[in-house]
């Protein structure tokens, strides 16, 4: 076991941008509302201009600001008009031509990768959006916290016991260990949850940590492609130790659009 690597300056550099990232995001949460749908909007926009920036060679500010004003505009109007209109109708239409666009659009010009990656971007941010407004805040919190706490337990397993690399050719860093780790840490957050906050099923909430814990590292894994077939490290600079927000949210983004599929199509998912 390797206990060396927890102390380094890197895990320092990350713990002081983890606190003090979280601070406005909690208070966002709390206040919800415009406030909430303007704090994601702006944090869409600044994931467009990572996208666009990634995808565009060679860079084109104009093109960079523009898709980060598309989307922090369409993100406000969502929020603010359309919210109520995210139904099991164009949910599934909207996921359908998605998925289609992937397929389609991987290979061809770059100005249609830039679309699809900021599809992507504005879908998941609807979805944050949809369940924070829908659901109580005690749910949507511990959404958001599995994904935080699966992170954690992955880096500190993955860390300490390495082992068996669950994806070499996409992610070096991320091993066997440390997917349980995080599945782990994520029912944690799922028992304690129970305890004082959900009233939710048992057995359908530790399966749902389960759920989420998975498909968040397969969102991170997806993100981690995407930056390697650019050859890249990071998405942005603008997160110390953590890089972008993008690399920061990709976990997030994949929970968000999944739990807004489960309680589209059954919200009796968790009672």
């Amino acid at each position: 076991m390797n206990f060396g690597s927890l102390f380094s300056k890197q895990v320092v550099v990350r713990l002081n941008s983890s606190f003090l990232m979280a601070v406005p995001v909690i208070v966002f949460i709390l206040i919800g509302g415009v406030y909430f749908i303007v704090f994601v909007a702006l944090l869409a926009g600044i994931m467009s201009w990572e996208v666009t920036r990634t995808v565009c060679k060679p860079k084109n500010y104009f093109i960079e600001i523009g898709m980060g004003f598309i989307v922090v505009s369409l993100t406000i109007v969502f929020g603010l008009f359309f919210v109520s209109s995210f139904s099991e109708t164009n949910f599934p239409l909207f996921s359908s031509l998605l998925i289609l666009a992937a397929f389609i659009i991987r290979k061809v010009h770059s100005v249609a990768r830039v679309a699809l990656g900021n599809l992507i971007v504005v879908f998941s941010c609807f979805c944050m959006i949809w369940l924070r407004s829908t659901f109580e805040v005690e749910l949507f919190a511990w959404i958001l916290l599995s994904v935080v706490a699966t992170d954690i337990g992955a880096f500190f397993f993955g860390s300490i016991i390495g082992g068996i690399k669950l994806a070499p050719n996409i992610s070096p860093n991320k091993t066997w260990a440390g997917l349980l780790g995080g599945i782990l840490s994520s029912l944690t957050v799922a028992w304690i949850f129970y305890l004082f906050w959900l009233e939710a099923n048992n057995p359908s909430l530790f399966i749902m940590a389960i759920i989420l814990a998975i498909i968040s590292q397969v969102g991170d894994l997806v993100e981690s492609a995407y930056k390697r077939s650019y050859k890249i490290k990071d998405s942005s600079k603008l997160i110390p130790g953590h890089g972008g927000v993008l690399d920061r949210l990709d976990g997030h983004m994949a929970a968000g659009i999944l739990m807004s599929f489960i309680l589209q199509y059954y919200d009796g998912a968790l009672m």
